[in-house]
Parts: structure tokens; sequence; C-alpha cells
């Protein structure tokens, strides 16, 4: 049985210039599912010039996409029916998960809904015939009737309660490194260790996933990775880092017990840390820097405390300049995101362009706050959107009507942006970006 592992991916203006490049983790995982199968296995992806191979027919197609994509996700299975009339469609991933009913179309035979790989694996066990009952748990399986019509079996729900020992296949992720890059950081590989986010942010999706139970990290599990995977950078794309001051202290006790088994790691991770967390437990800085962290990204999200509330976000707008001091006391990179709201007014943008300006943040990301389809905050503000085009669902354009005229308000947004060529960061990553061509080498999807 022949598969292919498709990332599908839409057209944003974050596209125009993919200041940030990494290799589709998801399909590394899939790849390992169906390696450990012993199914001959196909990854395409168009960002990295990987296309369907020629003079190979798939038996199962599988197709994952963020939510920008949905709309190329369900017109890829169509494209994928259509050439191959046998072949199974199968999407999955994190904005199929609450987003099911979008995808129980003709064209598609299974929708998973479970960050379980088992699920998957059983529905490539089902089709190879080694199961005759496809288990219903976390998977929609299209059934066919006798008149020829079609209907959907909806499975229920299913989380998954402990970490799968399942790492992700890094063939792909070796083939892609000189071509991966977070902004100036190039040789950049995603590693993933917790499973959802303990925290309950207004606006977040994550915190939904996995029916909404969380997995911390296995420290020692994501050392064993990352020390295995030859790159200049991990990026732990977990929605956080170290939650807590003894999750900090479980990771620099899995560090030093890596350091003396096998000598010091040469990592520099890329993580997320909340503002309160720095602040609180500054007097591990110092060790957290010597254990391998290089940068952090912080949601500020927004500079009064009235927002953060509205967010129920539980950070205190007045630490943050202490925060982004405390960083560049320990030498720790500094990613800042930011939200502006479609209420905004001119005293709001000045506000935010202030805050940057006094604390001489370096790299920041200002984002238009988005209900994210699959949320309450999508349904509760539904009938007030003014678009329901995946694409702009990009934290990029007004989904929702402003206060401001939209192109008051979109040059405002955008005028935010412009303290970003003073930093060097951002002026050796163009350097970078136009020193060579950046159109994607073309070639077959990659098979392990």
């Amino acid at each position: 049985m022949k598969i292919f592992l498709k990332k599908v991916r839409s057209k944003t203006l974050f596209s125009l210039l993919n200041p940030v490049k990494v290799e589709p983790l998801e399909l590394c995982y899939l790849q390992a599912l169906a390696d450990n199968l012993g199914l001959e296995n196909f990854v395409i992806d168009d960002l990295f010039g990987l296309l369907e191979p020629q003079g190979i027919t798939p038996q199962v197609i599988v197709l994952t996409g963020y939510n920008t994509a949905e709309e190329e996700m369900l017109k890829e299975a169509k494209v994928y029916k259509t050439v191959y009339p046998e072949a199974k469609v199968i999407v999955g991933g994190l904005h199929v998960e609450l987003n099911r009913e979008v995808f129980r179309k003709h064209d598609i035979d299974f929708v998973i809904h479970s960050q379980d790989l088992t699920v998957l694996q059983n529905v490539l066990k089902f089709l190879r015939g080694d199961i005759v009952d496809l288990p219903s748990a976390g998977v929609d399986m299209r059934l066919f009737l006798e008149d020829g019509s079609d209907e959907w079996r909806e499975g229920v729900r299913h989380a998954l309660q402990t970490h799968q020992r399942i790492r992700p296949a890094r063939g792909l992720t070796k083939l892609l490194s000189d071509r991966t890059r977070y902004l100036d950081k190039k040789n950049v590989a995603l590693v993933k260790s917790r499973i959802g986010c303990p925290y309950q942010c207004d606006f977040c999706y994550c915190k939904l996933v996995n029916c909404g139970d969380h997995i911390k990290s296995d420290f020692q599990e994501l050392l064993r990775e990352v020390t295995g995977i030859r790159a200049k950078y991990h990026w732990l794309v977990d929605d956080i880092f170290l939650a807590s001051r003894q999750e900090a202290l479980d990771y620099l006790r899995a560090y030093e017990e890596v350091k003396q088994a096998e000598g010091e790691p040469r990592i520099s991770l890329i993580a997320y840390l909340r503002a309160d967390f720095i602040v609180k437990e500054r007097d591990l800085l110092s060790q957290l820097k010597e254990s391998g962290l290089d940068e952090v990204i912080v949601g500020f999200e927004a500079t009064s405390n009235n927002e953060l509330e509205g967010y129920h976000k539980q950070t205190n707008a007045f630490d943050y300049p202490k925060v982004i001091e405390l960083l560049r006391d320990h030498d720790i990179d500094l990613m800042a995101l930011f939200m502006v709201r479609p209420d905004y007014g001119l005293a709001d943008f000045r506000k935010l362009n202030r805050f940057i300006r006094n604390n001489r943040i370096d790299i920041y990301t200002i984002s238009i706050l988005t209900p994210i389809k699959g949320t309450k905050s999508y349904e509760d503000n539904r009938s007030q959107l003014v678009t329901e085009d995946p694409r702009k669902f990009d934290f990029l354009h007004l989904v929702l009507e402003p206060r401001l005229p939209r192109i008051v308000f979109y040059s405002l947004f955008y005028n935010l942006h412009l303290r970003l060529l003073k930093s060097r960061r951002i002026r050796t990553y163009f350097w970078q970006l136009f020193s060579k061509s950046a159109k994607p080498k073309q070639g077959e999807g990659y098979v392990s």
C-alpha cells in the first residue's frame, strides 16, 4: 500500500516572504507511523518543492493543513479523488480536530479528529485488511449504502491521557535542514513535547485540543529527542515550555542527567514562556540559558490590564518592562507577541507603538484579534463576521468590523511594523533572503 502524506498550504500575506520556514512536523510523525507499518510513503509539501512522485498511484492520501487552508484541503481532496478515484482520502490535524463537520464531504473518506496517532494507525490497518472492524473513537468514516448513496458514521471524541512513544521520522528534517529558518536563525528543527495548554486564555485554540485535556512535557524524552537531531536551533512548538517552577527544575534536572551521561548537550532552544513565569522565576534564568534556552517567545498580547483581563490572560502589564529587561540581562533573545483589537482607536495604536519604542523591543509580531473557527469566540462573533473566507483568518486581516475606517486601521496597523526595519536581526534576515533565490528546489515527494 502506497501513501501520500501532504501538507496543504494557502497563500497568505505571511507567506509572501516566509520569515519562518520549517519542516512539516506533523507529517514526520505520520511518516514514522507509516514506516512502522511497513507502508511505502511519500511526503508532499509545496513550500519545499516536494511534489507528487511521477508514476506512483497511491492507495491512501492523507491531507493536513492550518485553518487558513480549509478550502484548499477540500479542493485538494476533490482533485485527488478525480485523479485517483480508488484511493481513500483521509484528513486530519489541529484544524480538523475541532471542525470535523466541515470535512464530511463526498471526496473524503475518513475525518480524524483526535491527537491519538493510533487512530490513523487503525484506519491504515483497516484499509490494508489487518482488522475487520474499525474502532469509531476519534474518526468519522464515510459508509456506502446499498442504494448507492453514502452516509457518515460519526465517531466519539477521543483524548490522549499519556504521551505516545512515537518519535517523528527525521529523514525529512535532515533533508530540509539547509532550507529552514526562523527569521535570521537558520537550520531550525521543530520539536514537540506537551499536548494542549494548562492556561485558559479566551482567544486560544490550543487549550481546546485533545478534548481540553492537558498532558505535561516529559523533559527527559524531549532532551533525548533534541540531542539526536542535527540542527543549529530546536524550536519547541508547545504552547508553553515551562508552566511552573517545578517544571523548570524538572527540566534543569533532566538536562544535568543528560550532561552527566553523554556530555554537554549542544542545543539552542526557541520556546514559549509566559511573562509572569519570567518575573517570578527570574533566579532560574541563568541556569536555563546555560541549559540551552536561546530565545523565548512571549505573548504580551496587550499593554493594559483591562485588555488582559478581557482575554483571561492572568498576567500583569506592569511586569512587562521588567520581563524585557531580565531577558536582555541574561542574553536571551525575545520575540514579543502583541494583538490589536478591531475596536482600537488612534490612542490605542499610539500607546502600543510607544511601549515598543520605550522598551526597545527588537523583534515582535502584531496580530489582529481573530476569532478562530472551532472556538466559542468564533460562535459568539459569527453574526458579526465580515467574511468567512478561511484565508482571511491569518491574523493579518480584519474579520470583524473595525471602529476606525478600514484604511485608517490598516495604515496604523502596518505602521507599527516600521520599527522592525531598524532591527539587526530583520536586516540580517532580508540580506539572507535576497542574497540567493527564494524559489524552492523542485523535486518529487520525500520517501523514507
